[in-house]
This record gives structure tokens, sequence and C-alpha cells, in this order.
């Protein structure tokens, strides 16, 4: 039995190990979010329980954003929904390594995994480590909380201090700047960030600014689809 628990202990702290460097960014991204969150009216349990239940850090900071900028309902819900679709390509891809779970527990990971859960999860299990369900779920549920908890510490803060919203809203899209430039990686990368961002000038300058960052969505995956097709011939 003190085997048991000591395997355990052992465990957990592995998976806080792992887990360490991403909880550090998530306080710090997630403070953010909630101050800008606070600004659109949310308050901190609402901020909890969203943060909690809706996995997508990208797509929070979108939703308080879009609101503050007064975006259609319509528009909102629909860029919303296209940058969340990246989820459902991690879960494809987080399938075959599954196989070794219940589907029960298959389905309980792809439920709660954030996109740096998906990647610590996808690495173990890929790589052959002894990776148990109970290390997966636990990873998540580690990274959820923290997640939540600087969200609604965030919305807190802001409700307190005058912290400037053209401030707290820069922080996601600086975090999206990286991530753009950490893929750039070729010509058709480049034709892709050019499509996109010319989509959203050009929406902008007919005053439909509300159908950008969908137009841009859907103008950058068909950019890279034609691009890829172009490249195997």
């Amino acid at each position: 039995m003190q085997s048991s628990s000591s395997s355990q202990s052992l465990s957990f702290r592995r998976v806080l190990t792992l887990a360490l460097p991403v909880m550090l960014s998530y306080v710090a991204v997630g403070l953010a979010c909630g101050v800008l969150s606070q600004r659109a009216g949310m308050d901190p349990v609402g901020c909890f329980v969203l943060s909690a239940t809706y996995l997508s850090g990208g797509g929070q900071f979108m939703i308080a954003n879009l609101w503050l900028a007064g975006t259609p309902m319509g528009s909102l819900i629909i860029s919303v929904c296209a940058i969340s679709t990246r989820f459902a390509l991690y879960s494809a891809s987080l399938a075959p390594a599954l196989k070794r779970f219940s589907k029960r527990e298959s389905l309980a990971i792809a439920a709660t995994f954030t996109e740096e859960a998906y990647g610590i999860t996808l690495d173990q299990l890929a790589s052959g480590k002894d990776w148990s369900f109970g290390d997966a779920l636990a990873l998540d549920l580690v990274l959820m909380l923290t997640w939540a908890a600087s969200v609604a510490a965030g919305a807190a803060l802001g409700s307190l201090a005058s912290i400037p919203t053209a401030l707290a809203s820069f922080a996601m899209t600086a975090l999206f700047i990286y991530l753009l430039i950490g893929q750039m990686k070729g010509r058709v990368h480049l034709a892709i960030a050019a499509v996109s961002m010319l989509a959203v000038f050009l929406c902008k300058c007919a005053g439909a600014a509300g159908a950008a960052i969908p137009v841009a969505a859907v103008a950058g995956v068909a950019s890279g689809l034609i691009a890829g097709e172009a490249t195997r011939q």
C-alpha cells in the first residue's frame, strides 16, 4: 500500500515538473486575459467558469476584444468558432496515441486538454514513456485550474486597479505575433500570412471590420491548401 502511494506521489511530482513552465506562462497571460475580460463586463466568478469550460486562451482574448470593439454577435461567434477548430485537429492527431486507453479515458483526456497539455501528452505517449491515464488527466486539470485561477485573479485585479485596456489587449496580440514568427519557415507560410493580412485590410477598408477575422481565417486556410497542393505537384 505504501509502495503504491509512493509511486503515485512520484508520478504526480513528474507531472508538476512538466507542467510548471506552462503554469508560469499561464499566470502571466491569464492575468492579462482576466483584466481584458473584466473590461468587457465579466466578473471573477464568470471568468473562472468560462476558463474552466472553454479551454482556448486565444478564444477568450478574442471574445473580450471583439465584444469591446462592438463586433456583431454573429461575427463574434463565427470568429471564435474558427479559431477553435484547431482543437479538432489536435484531437485527431492525438487519437492514435490514446488507443492504449479506454474510450472513457480517451474522452476525458480529449475533453480537458489545452494546447500545451496536448503537446506534452503527445510527446510522452509517442516516445513510449510511462504515461498513464492518471498522468494525462492530472496534467490537464492542473493546467486548466491554473489558467482559470489566473484569469479570475486578473478580473479581480482589473476591478481594483486602473490598468489600460490596450495594454491587456496587446498581450495576446504579442503572443500571436510570436507564434506567427515561429511558423515562418518558408515561402508558403509567408504567402499564407500575407493573404490573411490582406483579407483583414480589405475588410476594414470595405467597412466590414466585424467580418475581418473569419474572412482572414478562411482566406488563410484556402491559400494554405492551394499552396500545399501546388507544392506537391
